[in-house]
C-alpha cells in the first residue's frame, strides 16, 4: 500500500531523476504492508467501539494472486525513493480527511457522529 502523496511524489521524483541514475524504465514502489485486522487496531484509536467484519468474495483470488512483497530497493537504491507516510499517518489522514469533508457537514452531510483527533 502507498498512500497517494507519497505516489504522486514516487512519480515525480522519478520523472525528475538523473537519467544517468535510472537503471530501468520501471520502477516498483512501497510504503507499507497491513493486514484488515492492523487497520482496525489503528482505527480503533479513533473509533474505540469499532467493530469490523468481513467475508472475503472472489475477489479474494485476485488478491492471493499478487505478489506478497513488491520489492522497491531498486528505486530506494536509483533515485533515493523513501516514503514518508505509514500506516499510522494514513489512519491519520485518512479519520481527518472522514472528519472534515463528511462529519462536519462540510459536503451538506448531516453529522451523527464526531471523530476527536
Amino acid at each position: 500500500m502507498i498512500y497517494i502523496e507519497d505516489c504522486l511524489r514516487a512519480l515525480h521524483e522519478f520523472m525528475c531523476a538523473p537519467e544517468e541514475k535510472l537503471k530501468r524504465r520501471v520502477y516498483n514502489v512501497t510504503a507499507m504492508s497491513f493486514t484488515p485486522e492492523e487497520l482496525v487496531e489503528r482505527l480503533s484509536k479513533y473509533v474505540p467501539n469499532l467493530h469490523v467484519s468481513y467475508k472475503p468474495d472472489s475477489r479474494q483470488l485476485i488478491a492471493d494472486s499478487w505478489p506478497q512483497v513488491f520489492d522497491d530497493s531498486e528505486a530506494r537504491s536509483d533515485w533515493n525513493w523513501q516514503h514518508k507516510y505509514d500506516l499510522n499517518n494514513l489512519v491519520d489522514f485518512m479519520v481527518k480527511d472522514v472528519q472534515e469533508n463528511y462529519i462536519n457537514g462540510v459536503n451538506g452531510s448531516d453529522a451523527r457522529a464526531t471523530v476527536k483527533i
